[in-house]
């Protein structure tokens, strides 16, 4: 599978200070099971890279849209993941989830993580069976 994260409050914090604790687990289990990651974010591609450098997440992921790719006016442009041939979305924002919808794709609304937040630690294994339901619905299609 192609899944395609966001970084902001779904990654890292807000900040971009601190990463989600279990994201890196995650990350890791999903590469070992050979999806394909795709980092999506309406951050600045400087502000993006440095995020994910500081924190070592940028191994993780095969293709990164950046701000400056998609909506270079910043214009809130919607995240369209059939760009880069995305199977599913993670992200913390309801209106990305909302439009995937509306063309028929999968998405999975994460809780926003802040700075100084304890997030739902079952909230990544619900995360997980997502992306494994929405593989088995696209390998039905493809069978």
């Amino acid at each position: 599978m192609r899944i395609v994260f966001d970084m902001d409050n779904t990654l890292v914090d807000e900040l971009g200070a601190t990463t989600r604790p279990g994201m890196v687990e995650l990350l890791e289990r999903l590469k070992a099971e050979k999806h394909t990651l795709i980092l999506w974010t309406s951050s600045a591609k400087w502000r993006a890279t440095a995020i994910l450098k500081d924190h070592g997440l940028a191994r993780f992921f095969s293709e990164t849209r950046f701000r400056e790719d998609y909506d270079p006016d910043n214009t809130g442009k919607p995240k369209d993941i059939r760009e880069v041939k995305g199977d599913i979305l993670i992200d913390d924002d309801p209106k990305p989830i909302a439009y995937l919808k509306t063309i028929g794709k999968p998405g999975f609304l994460i809780s926003a993580f802040r700075q100084g937040a304890a997030p739902d630690p079952e909230e990544l294994q619900r995360l997980y069976q997502a992306i494994a339901k929405a593989g088995s619905w696209w390998r039905k299609i493809l069978a």
